[in-house]
């Protein structure tokens, strides 16, 4: 089972913790202590001049160093460790129907989608809370630019990625890992566009030739008065340094526009830089995931460290604000130039690829978060492409009800265009209807579906489910509805084939104006090139199906009063259902 499995790893997780917060307690006292000797043998050396007591100094701050650099890296791995556990027990949380933890994007609600609002795709309780895992905001918006673009391209390349990485496990958990400690800087690429977009300076005091020979006069000043501390010398090396400012401070416009343009973004580009490595340290074979490895290929060195190094170019602009820094390292060797020239160079060397290492991150992001829900639900199917126009279902579920509650069925169109579905309040026909739709979604996604066996047509999906009026438009329920149903014509009548999905329309006018408007409605829709399933309470409009055998059919789903109580199996069935159950429903609830 895929919760126990996760459980399983958190529980190997925190053993492996435990052992290193031993090891973090034990590299805490050995910096204690040399730091304590080094200070001992200081004092030693200070009261007697013997040279063994400040090599042994010398020697314990060495240490020091290498131990503290040691416990900064076990330090990252602890750290890790505890992002494993989280997602571990997050996924087991999933598994046992906790969405809490995972973001479902409910600001990309949008109610004119052409099937999106109708599907639940966004929001709390949706797909994509079921499905993103992402780790980017551009990883995100891949993900969802995925979800809402009805694209029938490369399904099967896409099959073939999120098969492959479905079985890395640990390979993508480590990629999650890699981007869990840090948060994404909104506005990184509107703040990397900036600055690829200004021209970089070609100043003389930004080049080589001058800087080189300054800094070298100034150590070699510096020497001279360790060696001979007259005051000449130290007035010499006090020139140079003011000389040194004074470049610096020639520049320091276009030093602090490049501070303005990239400051705040240096922790993502080292988000991006380590989820870069992760690609890059893997050899894939499925060919959608070769192709977008290739895309990271470049002539110098690899793409991970160039990021990181841009990353740490701008961690050197931090020092502007410190007073002491700035006039320490730009009077002896004007840094701050330096970091310019190489922020201009790597701006010439890399600038035209950066957009390219995101946006490869980005596929890998949202294709990692395909591919975790792929292993969390082991008994979804890969669906097969039809060619031709057709959709086949075989024990097909709604992927967003747990297995104890969900009721499958079959579904085959059999020559006819049109299911004309039937059936009494809450029976399971709205269900039905976003059963197929999600079910198309995750098959155009490159996603198994929730069915023993899937074939479709990889169709434009129009649906019209759960409109709302909207005040701000001064729209009404019906009139919304009415554009609704014109959009869908609309894309009807390109030709395109398409999979339309309706749920009661024209509800909001009176009946017999709803029976005769969605009669002529589906009667014009039975010529386009296109199936589709029509729910309705109007027994009326199921007569359609005998009328014209070869367009519709009738289907509906029962309900039954046992003990006083209104009870539903959701079981698919042939023909038209003829029990409506609106008076039994409020006299079991008391109200007549």
């Amino acid at each position: 089972m895929t919760q126990d499995f996760y459980k399983k790893k958190e529980t190997g997780y925190k053993a492996i913790l435990k052992q290193q917060k031993k090891v973090d307690r034990w590299f805490s006292a050995l910096r204690f202590t040399l730091i304590l000797l080094a200070a001992a043998s200081g004092y030693g050396y200070l009261a007697q001049s013997n040279s063994l007591f400040l090599y042994g100094a010398l020697f314990l701050l060495v240490a020091f160093v290498v131990a503290l650099f040691r416990h900064l890296k076990l330090r990252k791995h602890i750290t890790d460790l505890k992002n494993y556990i989280r997602l571990n027990n997050d996924e087991a949380a999933y598994l046992g129907g906790n969405l809490n933890p995972f973001d479902g994007a409910k600001e990309l609600i949008n109610g004119e989608h052409l099937f999106a609002n109708d599907l639940d795709l966004f929001g709390h309780h949706s797909l994509f809370q079921h499905v993103n895992r992402t780790v980017t905001l551009s990883g995100k918006m891949k993900l969802a630019d995925e979800f809402l673009s009805d694209s029938q391209l490369e399904i099967e390349a896409k099959q073939d990625g999120v098969k492959e990485l479905a079985k890395e496990v640990d390979w993508r958990q480590g990629f999650a890992v890699a981007g869990m400690d840090v948060e994404e800087n909104p506005a990184l690429k509107s703040a990397l566009d900036r600055w690829l977009k200004t021209e970089s300076s070609k100043s003389i005091f930004t080049s080589s030739f001058l800087l080189y020979p300054l800094a070298g006069i100034t150590f070699g000043l510096l020497v001279y008065w360790l060696v001979n501390t007259s005051l000449q010398s130290f007035t010499w090396l006090s020139y140079a340094f003011m000389a040194n400012l004074a470049v610096v401070f020639l520049q320091f416009k276009n030093i602090k526009k490049e501070y303005e343009q990239l400051n705040k973004i240096s922790q993502s580009l080292t988000l991006y830089s380590r989820l870069l490595k992760h690609i890059e340290e893997r050899e894939f074979e499925s060919t959608v995931l070769v192709k977008l490895k290739k895309r990271l290929e470049t002539n110098e060195v690899s793409s991970s460290t160039a990021l990181k190094k841009l990353s740490k170019l701008l961690d050197g602009f931090d020092q502007l604000n410190n007073v002491v820094a700035l006039l320490f390292t730009n009077g002896l060797y004007h840094y701050h130039l330096h970091v310019l020239r190489g922020l201009y160079h790597w701006k010439k060397n890399h600038g035209s690829a950066i957009y390219e290492w995101l946006d490869v991150v980005a596929e890998f992001d949202q294709l990692n978060s395909k591919a975790n829900f792929t292993f969390n639900h082991q008994e979804y199917v890969y669906p097969k492409l039809k060619h031709e126009k057709g959709l086949e279902a075989l024990e097909m579920g709604h992927p967003l009800l747990s297995s104890h509650k969900r009721v499958s069925n079959d579904l085959n169109f059999d020559g006819i265009k049109y299911v004309i579905l039937t059936g009494s309040n809450m029976s399971g026909k709205s269900t039905f209807l976003r059963t197929i739709g999600v079910n198309m979604v995750l098959m155009k996604l490159g996603m198994p579906v929730c069915a023993k066996e899937f074939s479709a047509y990889p169709f434009r999906l129009l649906t019209s489910m759960k409109l709302v009026d909207s005040l701000d438009k001064d729209e009404s329920y019906f009139q919304a509805e009415v554009i609704r149903l014109k959009r869908i014509k609309d894309v009807l009548e390109t030709a395109e084939p398409c999979l339309v999905l309706l749920d009661e329309i024209l509800r909001g006018t009176n009946s017999d104006d709803k029976r005769n408007g969605t009669r002529l409605f589906m009667e014009k829709i039975g010529n386009y090139n296109a199936l589709g399933v029509i729910a309705t309470h109007d027994i009326d409009i199921a007569e359609l199906a005998a009328q014209n055998a070869t367009v519709f059919n009738a289907k509906y789903f029962e309900s039954k009063v046992k003990s006083g109580e209104l009870t539903f199996d959701y079981i698919l069935r042939n023909g038209v259902c003829k029990t409506p159950n609106a008076t039994d429903l409020m006299r079991a609830q008391g109200i007549i």
